[in-house]
């Protein structure tokens, strides 16, 4: 798990992380000089002659050993924790990376604060545990392992009596570290769970004043943050024992340092030195002590997280291209549909679940195709298909004869510009959210802008194109963000438009100016538009009627208009 994850920013940094460690050795070596500099200083000056030279250098020593800490524990900090962070980056930058690739049955069936809580609190768990975990672990096996060694040189008898609890500490971490494991993961659930009901919260904050439903949600809101809260607290409480357990265990090893080690001095057996240094190494003891205890909380709250960071990472995208697949490069002269069926979530309980069963249609090149049909007759599901967006569940869809499904899905969706029933915008400007980034020209915007019917909008607004349209385009009406995801689709200048409603959140007058300039591009552009409306879709060369997932009937608007009832009626209706 860790070497699909983790080793490759390892294999990146492994220079880094190499001196980091020797740095980080070499400080752990002084540290344990310093007591035995100091246990030969004492045992100096205890003699009836102190040798004054002796002893200046013994603290000479000390100072030296204490600069080179403070110098090499920088360096090992810069090493160590730098590739920590970028670890941290380059995991944050290849987890978005990898959910941009994902399909639209991913994020059907995701939640967004599970999404945030992975690039968040998720990576941040990581880097903890393969930052700091790393220098624990480090300083846990090297340092405590060479201050044992110095104790059992020193007096064996005393030392193994003073690591005498050890074992209880090693049987005692090793419980809660795996209690650990389990709450934290249970705690970073929670953690989703909140996230995800506050995003929702403040997206529909509008909805939740006008119906006065801020008491209800703010309930929700407590209840999930109460929810966290027990979670973490329960962590809390486990991770809380880890290091009052470790002071414990050195202080009742200090005790019997100072009650045996005493009582060895007094007969002579052992040094004040010694004595001393046996306790200063205690001391020292107690880092690699308490370095396992917070390894163990680090590094099972990193493996817990890196466990769910790799099943985003491992899922693969259900809409992707083949392994041979090549390129569609030459123009789309035909689109054709062969008894496509889609289903969202395909059922095997024998009841047809599918948003489209056995479609046929045909699109020439250059040609307008009209789509409609009630609500629920699987509209969008079916243009939804033209970019692939979603793959159908059996069927094929063919450009110029070739499976869609064949080709490469960078250039099948070059080919494609698709306008989604909703139309959603970003912070920033109008200009910004039309040309998204793409090098376009003035004289191409305006051929967009018009047709959109944007230029008298533009015109009421003191800044025009660089008017800021606030967070999703809050301070525009629905049917001018509407008109700018249209000019937005336009301007791509693709071959094949697919527009779902677009021109629902629009007056009549204004649907009926969109809808001539649209039909302006015919023979220019292939272009599929959904609409409820029978009067957009009057300059159609085909329409297509869909009822329950199927194609109910098609032709032309006179011969709907003559033969499908549901068409005729629809018309008769809207006039």
């Amino acid at each position: 798990m860790i070497s699909e994850v983790i080793t490759p920013y390892f294999r990146q940094n492994k220079k880094n992380i190499a001196v980091g460690i020797l740095f980080l050795i070499v400080v752990d070596f002084f540290q344990i000089v310093i007591p035995w500099m100091v246990k030969s200083a004492i045992n100096a000056l205890s003699l009836d002659q102190p040798d004054i030279h002796l002893i200046f250098k013994y603290t000479a020593a000390i100072v030296l050993a204490g600069g080179g800490i403070a110098v090499l524990r920088y360096w090992w900090r810069i090493l160590l924790m730098g590739t920590a962070r970028r670890m941290e980056r380059g995991l944050r930058e290849d987890l978005f990376s990898h959910v941009l690739k994902l399909d639209a049955r991913y994020y059907d069936r995701i939640k967004t604060g599970d999404l945030m809580a992975h690039a968040t609190s998720d990576i941040n768990h990581i880097r903890l545990a393969f930052g700091i975990g790393m220098i624990a672990l480090t300083d846990a096996f090297f340092l405590g392992g060479a201050i044992i060694a110095f104790m059992l040189y020193m007096n064996t008898k005393l030392a193994l009596l003073a690591l005498s609890p050890m074992p209880l500490l090693i049987l005692t971490a090793k419980s809660l570290g795996k209690r650990m494991h389990n709450l934290h993961s249970i705690a970073q659930e929670s953690y989703s769970a909140l996230t995800e009901l506050i995003r929702e919260s403040f997206y529909g904050i509008r909805i939740l004043k006008v119906y006065n439903y801020e008491t209800i949600v703010g309930n929700k809101a407590a209840a999930a943050s109460r929810n966290y809260f027990e979670k973490n607290f329960k962590r809390a409480m486990v991770t809380a024992l880890i290091k009052p357990l470790m002071v414990f265990f050195l202080n009742l090893s200090m005790f019997i340092i100072i009650f045996y080690g005493g009582f060895l001095v007094m007969e002579d057996r052992l040094s004040p030195g010694e004595l001393v240094a046996f306790l200063q190494y205690m001391w020292l003891l107690a880092w690699p002590m308490i370095a396992i205890g917070w390894m163990i909380n680090l590094v099972q709250r990193g493996l817990a997280s890196l466990k769910r960071i790799e099943a985003v990472v491992k899922t693969v995208p259900g809409v992707k291209s083949p392994a041979k697949a090549e390129s569609l490069t030459a123009p789309v002269k035909s689109i054709e549909f062969q008894g496509v069926s889609f289903s969202y979530e395909p059922l095997d309980n024998g009841v047809n679940g599918n948003a489209l069963d056995e479609i046929f249609l045909s699109v020439p090149a250059g040609r307008f195709i009209g789509i409609t049909g009630p609500p629920g007759s699987g509209k969008t599901s079916l243009v939804q298909l033209f970019p692939r967006i979603y793959d159908p569940c059996s069927g094929k869809i063919l450009f110029n004869g070739q499976d869609m499904k064949a080709s490469r899905l960078e250039s099948v969706r070059k080919k494609v510009a698709f306008m989604p029933q909703e139309a959603f915008l970003f912070s920033g400007t109008i200009r910004e959210n039309i040309v998204m980034g793409n090098d376009v020209s003035e004289e191409q915007l305006m051929d967009v802008i018009k047709p959109a019917q944007l230029e008298t909008t533009l015109d009421q607004m003191p800044a025009g194109l660089e008017t800021l349209v606030g967070e999703r385009g809050i301070t525009l009406s629905g049917g001018q963000k509407q008109r700018i995801a249209l000019a937005r689709t336009l301007v791509q200048d693709k071959e094949i438009i697919i527009l779902d409603d677009p021109v629902s959140q629009v007056d009549t007058d204004t649907a009926s100016e969109i809808i001539k300039g649209l039909a302006g591009l015919k023979n220019k552009r292939t272009m599929v538009i959904v609409s409820h409306r029978i009067s957009a879709l009057t300059a159609c060369d085909t329409i297509y009627v869909l009822k329950d997932g199927t194609v109910e009937d098609q032709g032309s608007h006179d011969s709907l208009m003559e033969n499908n009832g549901f068409y005729r009626n629809t018309h008769a209706l809207q006039l």
